[in-house]
């Protein structure tokens, strides 16, 4: 069961995150259908690659469990769309940019993210993570000029508040 700081870290996420996408107006949302669709499908994922590599994690490196995780995937989906028949020009730039990607973006974040559910649990490094998407909207208010009101803010600091309260959490465990 999730401790008492836990809890309140989830009640402040899950508001800050109602703010977000309500812009505070309860009765509609400020996102399009397909905007809530995939959220709630990532947030689904999110729970899904948190939870179910817990007792891999236990007996194989993050790395291991990684590797075979996205060949895995990756075989599959090759079903759905083979990856030698990737439309659009594809130069060096191109190769270079995709393998990045793959590297950074996907790679060695998880590795990073399942490295972190071993050592802290899953319960909050998936709350640690609801920082990535706070940071994806500053950068939308910022590079692309997004309106970001002051009900946004309130919600964003409500997220932000839940890092805070579980890493002074894990201090409290670290010292005692």
């Amino acid at each position: 069961m999730p401790e008492i700081k836990e809890i309140l870290a989830i009640l402040l996420a899950v508001i800050g995150t109602l703010l977000l996408v309500t812009h505070g107006n309860f009765s509609k949302l400020a996102i399009s259908g397909t905007a809530l669709f995939l959220g709630l499908s990532s947030a689904v994922a999110l729970a899904v690659y948190t939870l179910q590599p817990a007792a891999l994690l236990h007996k194989y490196k993050p790395s291991v469990v990684i590797g075979w995780g996205m060949f895995c995937g990756g075989f599959v989906f090759s079903f759905v769309k083979a990856p030698w028949q990737a439309d659009g020009h594809w130069d060096l730039l191109t190769y270079l940019y995709t393998g990045l990607i793959i590297v950074f973006g996907t790679l060695i974040a998880f590795t990073f993210y399942l490295n972190s559910v071993k050592i802290i649990g899953g319960q909050k490094a998936s709350l640690l993570a609801s920082a990535e998407p706070l940071a994806a909207t500053i950068l939308a208010v910022y590079w692309l000029q997004t309106p970001f009101s002051l009900i946004d803010w309130i919600g964003s600091l409500l997220i932000i508040s839940t890092v805070f309260l579980l890493s002074k959490s894990a201090d409290n465990k670290t010292a005692s």
